[in-house]
C-alpha cells in the first residue's frame, strides 16, 4: 500500500482544521479506506477532545518525535472508523520533538493506511511547515470573514512553497454575516471550491459526545457538507484519486483511478 498524505492547512488558529480532519477521515472512512488522522499542531492539541479517544497516559505523537516510541505505539482507534496519532498536551513533549523524525513517522503511515491526514497547526513556523511539505497535497480550511480569506491566501503560498499545493479550499461557518458567496471566495483564492460547511449546532453537540459529526449526526446539514467534500477529493487524482474496484480486489491510485461521480475588491 502507498496511501495518499493531505495536509489540512490554515494560518489562522479556530477556523475548524481539526473539526474538517476528523469529519473528513470518517467520511472517507465510509466507503471502506483505511484512514488515520495525524495531529501535527504538537503545541496546541486538541483533537482529543474532539474524540472519545482514551489515550489514558499512553503514548502520543510527542514521544514518537521524542525517539521514544514508535508511531503503532501512539496510534489509536476512534469512533467514526478510522485510527488518529494524537499529539501530546505537555511542554516538555513539544520542547523534546525533533521534527526530523516526523517524515519516517509519516512514511510507516503512508505504508499501512490508504489515506493519511495531517491536522496541521495555525501559523507559520517549522512545526506547520515540516509536516505540510511531508504531505502530498494541501486542503486549505478557511472561514469566510476577510481576515481568515487573507490569511488563506497566504497559507497557499506556503502550503505551495513546501511542495504541497493546494487542491481546494473548504469554507466553513458558512453563509453567516455579510460573507460573499463561498464560490466567490474561492475564485479569488484561485482554487476549487470542495465544499462549503454551514453554522450547524450539530458540530458543537458531536464534539461535546466524542464522535465526529459524520457519524454523530450523519443526516445533518454539516454531515452532508463534509461528505461533499470527501466526494470532491475523490474526484481528484491529484488529491484521494482511488476508486474502489472489484477486480483489482482495493484502491486504485493515479491519473486513471478517478471516480465518477480574479481578484475581488472585497479583499483589498
Amino acid at each position: 500500500m502507498d496511501g495518499r498524505v493531505l495536509a489540512v492547512v490554515g494560518a489562522k488558529g479556530g477556523v475548524g482544521k481539526t473539526t474538517t480532519s476528523l469529519n473528513l477521515a470518517a467520511a472517507l472512512a465510509e466507503d471502506g479506506r483505511a484512514v488515520v488522522v495525524v495531529e501535527a499542531d504538537l503545541a496546541m492539541a486538541n483533537a482529543v477532545d474532539f474524540l472519545d479517544v482514551d489515550v489514558n497516559g499512553g503514548k502520543t505523537l510527542h514521544d514518537v518525535l521524542a525517539g521514544g516510541a514508535g508511531v503503532d505505539d501512539a496510534t489509536y482507534p476512534a469512533p467514526g472508523g478510522f485510527d488518529v496519532v494524537p499529539s501530546g498536551v505537555d511542554l516538555d513533549g513539544f520542547v523534546n520533538a525533533d521534527l526530523d523524525r516526523f517524515p519516517p513517522a509519516l512514511d510507516t503511515l503512508r505504508a499501512r493506511y490508504d489515506a493519511v491526514i495531517i491536522d496541521t497547526g495555525a501559523g507559520v513556523s517549522r512545526e506547520t511547515v515540516v509536516p505540510t511539505a511531508s504531505a502530498d497535497g494541501a486542503v486549505l480550511v478557511s472561514t469566510p470573514r476577510v481576515a481568515s480569506i487573507r490569511d488563506a491566501d497566504k497559507t497557499m503560498t506556503v502550503a505551495e512553497r513546501a511542495d504541497a499545493p493546494v487542491g481546494g479550499v473548504v469554507l466553513t461557518k458558512s453563509g453567516t454575516g455579510r460573507s460573499p458567496p463561498a464560490e466567490r471566495i474561492a475564485a479569488f483564492l484561485g482554487t476549487e471550491l470542495l465544499g462549503h460547511v454551514p453554522h450547524d449546532e450539530a458540530i458543537p453537540d458531536a464534539q461535546d459526545a466524542g464522535v465526529p459529526t459524520v457519524a454523530h449526526a450523519p443526516h445533518s446539514d454539516a454531515a452532508s457538507a463534509y461528505r461533499q467534500v470527501a466526494a470532491a477529493l475523490r474526484r481528484r487524482p491529484d488529491m484521494l484519486g482511488m476508486t474502489v474496484t472489484a477486480d483489482s480486489g482495493g484502491f486504485r491510485f493515479g491519473d486513471d483511478a478517478a471516480a465518477d461521480g480574479g481578484t475581488d475588491r472585497f479583499f483589498r
